[in-house]
């Protein structure tokens, strides 16, 4: 599955969204390709299913010929995966929305980046780059299984290309389908866009689409197992993963748009309110020495009970998430309740805050300045690391200095929904 927006992986204040660009490793048209561990486990699964697949369409081989056929399947496929994404990369950079990075998942692969196009048309070319890109090489082996037929090479050799002909034209096609975060939603996106001349209108247009297609697919998923073909439960699960998205989508859209014109700033107290801790504190020694006085955290105001030197206690600050610093006052990660609910009792001497929290590479983080709209659709990504599971749906507000300016949750962002409400009712006539 082809995603065309991701966060923004700059570097500097308000552009944290996951775990960076990776460092060294491969790199194709300037742009660093990821093998995740969800890639790894789709090649063992190629593996598997070669072993059991190539003995049967082409007998007689030996195993170090099965052997060098597996990893031509292998390679051939993490290969088409790669390259479907690098060519939505490179279009996407022809058009003003540079990537980051190309990630290669169980699920397919996701090029990261700064994917918010200027126009419709360069949604659209970015968008059907990887099916066309997929077509072609689906093509190419075609054109090489016929030749190597011609030339009787043998049957092994014929039966591996036209197996990568094959996951070409799927990974094409399937990517066609019109739904949420795949390449032929964004381009119904794009077609709905360039008509009504309404980005959001276009996104929402999309989004009913992606349902209606995953309602026909658990229809014909359901017929099919009616007649007794087992592949029924296939489509369904699609068709389900299809309405699931697209209805996602549809809230986020709307989301969106009710916050429009709202920035950070709006929404989170100024630099400078946000009490950072010291991420070299250890547990008992945050959890014994409550929150400074007078300090914002996460948008609760410390007042209340108080510990026994007089400090507020964590209790009384009603934060739920805490920036931490480094020795020279930047920020250095994410905290929050959940995390330290999971630390055991006997281990809070010996563990630092900064080993608990969510470390500043896995935040989302941003300025006072970025439009809340587009946060909240960086928010959207999924969580790189179980750690940041923690603080999906937070942000991380970050001053020019690189210091901690406060923190968003997923409380603020509904109150920042309800704000963009109200001032659109105060502006309606």
């Amino acid at each position: 599955m082809s995603i065309t927006r991701s966060p923004d992986t700059r570097e500097g204040p308000g552009t944290g969204a996951g775990p960076g660009a990776p460092r060294g490793g491969l790199r194709l048209a300037g742009l660093p390709v990821r093998l995740t561990p969800g890639a790894q486990l789709l090649a063992m699964l190629t593996v598997l299913a070669s072993a059991l697949i190539l003995p049967d369409l082409a007998p007689g081989w030996s195993a170090l010929g099965y052997l060098a056929a597996t990893a031509v399947l292998v390679i051939g496929f993490l290969a088409s995966l790669i390259v479907h994404e690098l060519a939505h990369a490179v279009v996407a950079r022809n058009h003003g929305a540079p990537a980051g990075e190309i990630r290669i998942g169980f699920f397919g692969g996701a090029v990261h980046g700064r994917h918010e196009y200027a126009t419709p048309r360069g949604l659209w070319r970015a968008a059907a780059a990887g099916p066309a890109s997929s077509l072609v090489l689906a093509a190419a082996w075609v054109g090489v299984t016929l030749g190597l037929a011609g030339l009787d090479a043998g049957r092994l050799l014929v039966v591996v290309f036209t197996g990568l002909a094959w996951i070409n034209a799927v990974l094409a096609i399937f990517n066609l389908l019109p739904g949420a975060g795949m390449d032929g939603g964004r381009l119904v996106q794009a077609l709905a866009w360039a008509r009504s001349g309404d980005r959001a209108r276009g996104a929402v247009t999309a989004a009913r689409t992606g349902q209606f297609a995953g309602a026909l697919l658990i229809a014909g998923g359901v017929a099919t197992l009616a007649f007794g073909y087992l592949g029924g439960i296939w489509l369904g699960l699609i068709g389900l993963a299809m309405l699931a998205s697209s209805r996602a989508q549809a809230r986020e859209v709307l989301a969106i748009t009710a916050m429009a014109g709202l920035r950070v700033r709006d929404v989170v107290p100024g630099p400078g309110s946000a009490a950072a801790i010291p991420g070299w504190q250890t547990v008992r020694s945050f959890l014994d020495g409550g929150v400074q006085a007078g300090s914002t955290v996460a948008g609760s105001t410390v007042a209340g009970s108080t510990v026994a030197d007089g400090t507020p206690s964590l209790a009384a600050s009603g934060a739920t998430a805490f920036p931490l610093r480094d020795f020279e006052g930047h920020a250095a990660g994410l905290l929050t309740l959940s995390q330290l609910a999971l630390v055991p009792a006997d281990r809070w001497d010996r563990l630092r805050l900064i080993d608990v929290a969510t470390p500043l590479g896995q935040v989302v983080t941003t300025t006072v300045d970025e439009p809340m709209g587009q946060l909240l659709a960086r928010l959207s990504i999924r969580p790189a690391t179980p750690a940041a599971l923690h603080t999906a749906g937070h942000a991380l507000v970050i001053a020019d200095d690189g210091t901690p300016a406060g923190v968003l949750t997923p409380d603020d962002f509904r109150r920042a929904g309800q704000l963009g409400q109200l001032a659109e009712r105060r502006r309606a006539p």
